[in-house]
């Protein structure tokens, strides 16, 4: 009986290691015949945009794992579209010349990776606007490339510099491609838009002069005119631009230098005034001859042309008078009905009606 007790227990023995042994097996079986997963992956990292003729870095990112010799592989990089201008290693840098797309191929151990360039025209923005304008329509002369639609921004320049952004009731603009400013004086347009590479903000800006229009007046100028309307500094401003685009006298009209009485003008090319009928505008006659019992003060100067020659101004607040050639000196003067006449000095006093005696500071417009 106890043999076969031993007999037994030994049979059962070898049938659960048997049964051990084929579940081992099966294992080692299934295991065989189950893929190797890839765990290594290539991505070229760089700008997913760029501008045509900027040089731009691209780098090969190896992820995962990578069994490789002694030394590392190398790296094969291919540009259609582009020129590759170098290469080290895992780095690139292109260029492109033309706008259209770059497709950049870099090789490494038999696995390849690409990425698609978009190219842009480089860009920028220009504005070939006029400097001195009048409240009308004009043409911004925006030109842009390589940008997002522009956009306009407009400010008045204080006398301290400083910038302030103008509201819409004074301004209006048509897209970005015409503009009205309704009041005189000095302003800063600005455009502006995004860069279609990168999103940068690339923008112009135009210095803007606002004056009222200097327009010939068809009716015969009179000293004693009591619709004269006092010159504001944006009319001064007017007329300093008339006088240098039309007759070439840089001069700025800021009171300095002789004072002078004065109730008559003698053959001035040009007088530059406002009428009530017309406010605004500042109207300019030619060949002026008056003459008047009326004293006003007025300030007199003068300014040396390219030519050589000088032109004299004689202006107060209500009047501008101008004479061209070196023999003008004494064009406007003082009269009395004894048929004398002298430069200044003497006669009566001002009228407050018109002038308001001597002329104010001109402060900028």
């Amino acid at each position: 009986m106890r043999d076969k007790a031993i007999i037994i227990v030994a049979a059962v023995a070898v049938i659960v290691i048997a049964a051990f042994g084929a579940i081992w097996l099966s294992g080692l079986s299934v295991a065989s015949v189950q893929p190797i997963e890839q765990t290594t992956t290539l991505v070229i990292e760089g700008p997913d945009a760029i501008e045509v003729g900027e040089r731009v870095s691209y780098s090969l990112i190896i992820e995962g794992e990578l069994c490789y010799a002694a030394e590392f592989p190398v790296i094969n990089w291919t540009s259609e579209g582009g020129q590759k201008l170098s290469q080290e290693g895992a780095e690139v840098i292109v260029v492109a010349h033309q706008p259209g797309k770059v497709v950049l191929t870099a090789t490494l151990s038999g696995m390849t990776t690409e990425k698609v360039v978009q190219v842009h025209p480089r860009a920028n923005i220009n504005l070939e606007m006029k400097t001195w304008i009048h409240p009308e329509w004009y043409t911004t002369g925006v030109i842009s490339i390589g940008v997002s639609e522009p956009s306009l921004s407009l400010y008045r320049v204080l006398d301290t510099g400083r910038r302030v952004e103008v509201s819409t009731t004074i301004w209006e603009s048509f897209s970005f491609k015409e503009i009205v400013i309704h009041e005189y004086g000095n302003y800063i347009l600005v455009v502006e838009g995004k860069a279609l590479s990168d999103g940068r903000v690339v923008k112009a800006e135009k210095e803007l002069t606002v004056t009222p229009y200097v327009q010939r007046g068809y009716h015969q100028f009179s000293w004693d005119n009591e619709n004269l309307v006092q010159l504001t500094p944006s009319d001064r401003v007017a007329v300093e631009s008339f006088l240098k685009e039309e007759l070439d006298i840089n001069l700025v009209l800021l009171p300095e230098g002789k004072l002078k009485d004065a109730n008559r003008i003698n053959n001035a090319d040009y007088v530059f005034y406002k009428d009530s009928s017309r406010n605004d505008v500042v109207i300019y006659q030619t060949v002026v001859s008056s003459r008047s019992d009326m004293v006003r003060k007025m300030w007199k100067t003068s300014v040396k042309g390219s030519d050589g020659r000088y032109s004299y101004l004689n202006f107060d607040d209500f009047i501008i008078a101008v004479k061209m050639g070196n023999s003008a000196t004494s064009f406007i003067s003082t009269y009395n009905d004894n048929g004398g006449s002298s430069s200044g000095g003497g006669g009566p006093s001002p009228s407050p009606s018109i002038g308001g005696g001597g002329p104010s500071p001109s402060p900028s417009i």
